[in-house]
């Protein structure tokens, strides 16, 4: 791990260790800081036990701007902790943890303290009192009430303007802080460095943690990333088609999720096979290419409009923009009440892109008009915002790894951007190449978030002890069993592009060196292949 050019703050440098001194209490840490440093604020406070989590000092700080940054770390001996692998609770490891939607709250850290680890989070720079607080500067309120829609309105201030700053903190920023002081109060708290450094998020803290792979990628051994928000400036208004194409196509009644239920359910029929086994999944997505028109009851501008939103969004001449929802997944996320805008899209068009919290898509936004909003939102957030660089180099110098990995089943981040980074990745470094450092795995049946799986993926601390054995001991994970109790079933997902073998082989898995034409070509937009 390349923490070594980290500098640490005088007060809080650990000679403790080279003296024989004991390690600092932790309610000194938060007055060393104030004392030392240009933080706005910092307090420090051993957080007694609880049933879900040991006792841990907890150190929250503001180190600029809006930004909170928290910091759990395991009991040291000063402080009373159990003799550990390190020393006091702690293993040697910190767990840099992401966040969730539009963040704007800290993330609870028990899962890092609990293993040994010292967890950090981040609120990415704003929460509902700092929007509703009162800019000196401008009289008015610092941005939207209450956040915005969804938490989405953090960038957009009173007046229309846009707050790039915001943009900036919740992108990046935020992230590289949260990082760097929790390498700084471990080496301050423990009088020696972290020994392994990890990111661990999905959604958007697997967005957040390839933002770091691709800006910082120096700073980590290794990267648990699932489901991620990537592709930020594409993902995001792309699942916003579904809502327009019912829109127009179907006016304010819509499809009735039955309907739209119904034609998934064919899909699932038609395609359930297509890998040698019939157990109510389509293990392949990408090679469904079922038709809406054979569905019985629904209307020719209904099988349509079904068809188009599993299709995704393209440009008048046909050429791809994005990919569209999965056949056999739900549509009820991105197309709620099936004739609605997900909330979560919607901020981001009113907010973000069209800068107007009043903004009604549905008198603007059309299916003629869709591609201009979508190169619109492309060239506005490019620079700052898309995390979507195949340069992992910092990663690969460093003898990091990526454990990554995807729910086919997705309802709310489609799989296209997981697909689509992928295969960008091996067009850059070869299959082989990506694999020596970036591992990937589609879980069939699997949505977004845990309450709503039907295929059952492996647990996050499963994922990241299979991360760790790969970063610290080169055990790289070559498959996962996922039992499927919904379908009755158990399966090998290998890391892709390599394929399950019958049961009784000696490995489980074949190894592809080449990703299959198909899929390819069912993974890249018109502008990849260029």
């Amino acid at each position: 791990m390349s923490v070594a050019l980290l500098t640490q703050p005088p007060s809080l440098a650990a000679t403790h260790s080279a003296t024989g001194a004991p390690n600092p209490a932790c309610a000194d840490i938060g007055p060393s800081l104030l004392a030392a440093h240009k933080v706005k604020s910092a307090t420090s406070t051993v957080m007694p036990a609880t049933a879900q989590r040991p006792a841990h000092c907890q150190v929250d700080l503001v180190p600029e701007r809006a930004i909170t940054v928290r910091v759990a770390l395991p009991l040291n001996t000063a402080d009373g902790g159990a003799s550990g692998a390190v020393t006091g609770a702690w293993n040697g490891r910190v767990l840099n943890m992401g966040g969730s939607g539009y963040s704007g709250s800290l993330l609870d850290l028990s899962f890092a303290v609990q293993r040994g680890e010292v967890g950090s989070t981040t609120d990415t720079g704003h929460n509902t009192a700092w929007c509703n607080a009162v800019n000196a500067r401008t009289g008015l309120s610092n941005a939207q009430p209450d956040c915005g829609l969804a938490g989405g309105g953090f960038v957009l201030d009173p007046r229309g303007e846009l707050l790039s700053s915001q943009v900036k903190d919740f992108i990046n920023r935020s992230l590289y802080d949260q990082t760097i002081w929790a390498l700084r109060l471990t080496k301050a708290y423990y009088g020696e460095a972290a020994r392994r450094n990890y990111w661990v998020g999905s959604s958007t803290g697997g967005r957040q943690g390839w933002e770091m792979a691709q800006q910082h990628g120096d700073l980590y051994d290794g990267f648990l990333l699932g489901y991620p928000a990537m592709n930020w400036n594409r993902f995001i208004i792309a699942e916003a088609w579904p809502a327009v194409v019912v829109n127009e196509l179907l006016g304010p009644q819509g499809l009735a999720p039955a309907k739209s239920d119904a034609a998934n359910a064919a899909a699932v029929a038609a395609c359930d096979s297509q890998d040698g086994v019939t157990d109510g999944v389509i293990a392949e997505p990408r090679r469904c290419h079922f038709d809406a028109g054979k569905v019985s009851g629904l209307t020719p501008q209904e099988a349509k409009a079904v068809n188009l939103i599993w299709d995704g969004p393209r440009d008048a001449r046909g050429n791809r923009l994005w990919g569209g929802i999965n056949r056999g997944t739900t549509f009820s996320t991105l197309l709620p009440g099936g004739n609605d805008m997900s909330p979560m899209i919607e901020t981001y068009v009113r907010y973000w892109l069209e800068q107007d919290a009043g903004y009604d898509w549905r008198r603007h936004l059309s299916i003629e008009n869709f591609p201009q909003a979508f190169e619109a939102s492309y060239r506005k957030f490019r620079a700052t915002a898309s995390t979507d660089s195949t340069d992992l180099s910092a990663v690969r110098r460093n003898n990091g790894k990526i454990l990554f990995y995807q729910g086919a089943s997705d309802s709310l981040i489609v799989p296209f951007g997981s697909y689509n980074y992928q295969q960008r990745l091996f067009d850059r470094y070869g299959v082989q190449g990506t694999r020596s450092f970036v591992r990937t795995f589609y879980f069939p049946h699997v949505d977004h978030t845990a309450p709503r799986l039907t295929g059952t993926a492996p647990t996050v601390s499963q994922l990241l002890d299979s991360l760790q054995a790969w970063a610290e001991r080169g055990k790289a994970p070559e498959s996962f069993n996922q039992k499927d109790t919904a379908a009755g079933v158990e399966r090998t997902i290998c890391a892709y592009p390599d394929t399950a073998v019958a049961a009784g082989s000696d490995a489980p898995c074949q190894t592809r060196t080449t990703v299959p034409a198909d899929l390819v070509a069912a993974s890249l937009t018109t502008k990849d292949r260029r």
